[in-house]
């Protein structure tokens, strides 16, 4: 994971997504012990 790589607790994930039915938002996911905050526009 990108994460370790850098030796960071949190991580950033930008994506845009072009579907019409499409879920935008912030949301933060736990993964072992690391938290990802996933932003979709």
């Amino acid at each position: 994971m990108f994460v370790d790589r850098f030796h960071r607790d949190k991580g950033y994930l930008l994506s845009f997504n072009f579907n019409k039915k499409k879920e935008i938002g912030v949301k933060e996911i736990q993964v072992g012990g690391k938290t990802i905050v996933e932003a979709v526009v």
